[in-house]
């Protein structure tokens, strides 16, 4: 396995295009439906208004291609406080998900049943998601919207949506996601919804032409994260 590992290390490396990760993720793909009854029990947790979608169930909106099979989400409220709740509401193993490198958020991980569907829903707090002068209001007002059900359902705007992708991509050597933020924001092509003035347009239209140190972590990132499946293949199985 080491030797295969370094094998494809050395002919990604060679290879000037983005590194497209191994799918490892679990679950099943998620529809448009599914992503906006979520929300909306979510929503009916933190108050309306208080949820705003971010990562792949945002991504749908501006690249319809895209299929997310998890859900990430800002809320504005405390996610601790509110379990007993998200419980009755029919989430269940509520778990923090502890600090992610680059997010000082709090996250919380749980599971909600739809039919025979298990969606695994992330819940982040909007303190430390971003800058820290960035508060839920502030991220709502560039927030875009769609009707469901007669409530709206927010979704992140592009140039924040950018700067999140691109900071898991930064994280990339701890979370085994290789390319894949940057090949999300290529395929939306959402450099063009961006502000060419903006700080982090330049950074993430770098990103998509990485250098050879950034490969390599981008390319690390990866094997650590097969060898440490077939870790779990051969002691859990």
């Amino acid at each position: 396995m080491i030797k295969r590992t370094l094998q494809a290390i050395l002919s990604k490396l060679a290879n000037e295009d983005l590194i497209e990760p191994v799918n490892y993720e679990e679950g099943e793909y998620l529809s448009q439906e599914e992503i906006n009854k979520s929300y909306s029990i979510a929503s009916s947790v933190f108050g309306s208004g208080n949820v705003i979608l971010i990562g792949g169930a945002a991504l749908q909106n501006y690249y319809p291609l895209h299929r997310p099979k998890d859900i990430d989400v800002v809320v504005n409220g405390n996610i601790e406080e509110k379990k007993d709740l998200l419980y009755s509401k029919g989430f269940n193993n509520i778990k923090d998900a502890g600090s992610k490198p680059l997010f000082d958020a709090d996250i919380h991980v749980s599971y909600l049943n739809l039919g025979e569907k298990k969606i695994r829903i992330e819940f982040y707090s909007s303190e430390g998601l971003l800058d820290r002068d960035q508060s839920f209001e502030s991220l709502k007002k560039k927030a875009f919207s769609r009707e469901y059900n007669g409530e709206k359902v927010y979704f992140v705007d592009p140039i924040n949506l950018g700067r999140l992708k691109y900071n898991a991509w930064r994280n990339r050597l701890m979370n085994g996601r290789c390319d894949k933020d940057i090949i999300d924001l290529k395929k939306a092509n959402l450099l063009d919804y961006m502000d060419k003035n903006d700080e982090y347009y330049e950074k993430i239209a770098k990103a998509y032409h990485p250098g050879i140190i950034s490969k390599f972590k981008s390319v690390l990132s990866d094997a650590i994260h097969v060898a440490h499946q077939e870790y779990l293949k051969r002691y859990h199985s």
